[in-house]
């Protein structure tokens, strides 16, 4: 008996301890996050704490093991940005809980100090924007971030390849600090398709996700109807008024909930991503995630993502007309040929970004020497 007691107590003892950090109000980082949360509070090998913001945008599991802080939701300065005494008690539970690693998924002025104070913790950071976006409102602010994370973490990681030798040369980092691992989601069961001949651009409206671009293909496609979601910078304010104009676009630029967000990949045929440029796109996995084939400019990490002709269609990036064309193609798909490419679109999506089929690599990420 006292033998068999020692054995478990050994095994606890080896047990390593992670903490996941998130404190943006962004649902997307959430959900990754999330997600891997869920799966890794399965294992044996990994006692798996969360760190996030107080009111999470998405649904999440709470234990004893999730910490929720009134904290700053986004990564620039704010009145909360200097809530010392909140700060100084994470960093302290932080110390006292000895993690062996330490997982940021966004960046945030609040992830310096934690990495810096972390003890003997090896610190992960996400870098989402390698380059950051001509055109966004905060590319100097993540900018300004990603330099600062890279001085002070012990791993960058990416969420594609194509960007990592920039990462080393844009920033100086050296080639064995730079890890990718791709974006993952809780993937729910195959959602069956609906054959509304709808089109889904869903997702802030914004100069680098070429809402430009989104107002050429609506007005060359007037026979397909397209549902547009997502706020708008207020650059694009003139480009909106003009797609609110067109007959066959459903406009809405409310914040949208989880169940809304599902509803409108469900209710559509493609999601469409005509961006001008891109690191990644989230709303790709998304779209696998309730089995929608996707049509995409071959831009930046996208190809990537896309299985070409299986998944969705890759089309030359900057060129609408045959983005258009692309996209009267696949309206034209009978049903059998269009439900064969969506059950595809769903187990890529599952194969390659699911949360419990991502948690192998990971695990095996933190472990690395």
């Amino acid at each position: 008996m006292s033998l068999g007691c020692f054995g478990l107590w050994e095994m606890e003892l080896e047990m390593k301890k992670v903490l996941l950090v998130t404190f943006s109000d962004n649902a997307d980082h959430q959900d990754t996050l999330f997600g891997m949360y869920e799966e890794m509070r399965k294992r044996s090998d990994w006692d798996t704490y969360l760190l996030c913001i107080k009111t999470p945008k998405v649904e999440l599991q709470q234990s004893d093991h999730t910490w929720l802080v009134d904290c700053p939701e986004r990564p620039g300065v704010t009145k909360k940005t200097f809530n010392l005494p909140l700060l100084l008690s994470i960093i302290h539970r932080v110390r006292k809980e000895h993690f062996d690693a330490i997982y940021f998924e966004s960046l945030h002025t609040w992830n310096l100090p934690i990495m810096m104070m972390a003890g003997k913790a090896k610190t992960y950071q996400v870098i989402h924007e390698v380059i950051p976006h001509e055109g966004d409102s905060q590319v100097k602010m993540v900018d300004l971030m990603n330099k600062a994370v890279v001085k002070f973490a012990d791993t960058i990681v990416l969420r594609n390849e194509t960007y990592i030798q920039d990462m080393i040369d844009r920033y100086g980092i050296s080639a064995g600090r730079v890890k990718y691992l791709e974006l993952w989601r809780r993937y729910p069961a195959y959602t069956s398709p609906v054959h509304s001949g709808r089109a889904l651009f869903f997702g802030r409206i914004n100069p680098y996700k070429g809402a430009d671009n989104l107002l050429e293909i609506v007005r060359l496609c007037p026979d397909i109807q397209f549902d547009v979601i997502g706020r708008v910078d207020p650059q694009m304010q003139k480009v909106v008024e003009q797609l609110s104009k067109e007959k066959n676009v459903k406009l809405n630029n409310n914040y949208v909930t989880d169940e809304e967000m599902r509803e409108a990949f469900i209710n559509c045929d493609w999601a469409i991503v005509p961006y001008n440029s891109a690191s990644q796109s989230g709303i790709i996995i998304d779209a696998y995630k309730y089995s929608r084939p996707v049509i995409a400019f071959a831009v930046g990490a996208i190809p990537e993502q896309v299985d070409a002709d299986k998944s969705g269609y890759l089309v030359t990036a900057g060129d609408n007309e045959k983005f258009a064309d692309k996209l009267k193609e696949a309206a034209k798909l009978s049903l059998d040929e269009y439900d064969v490419m969506s059950r595809y679109a769903y187990q890529y999506g599952c194969k390659k970004y699911a949360a419990s089929g991502a948690v192998e690599r990971f695990v095996k990420l933190l472990e690395e020497k």
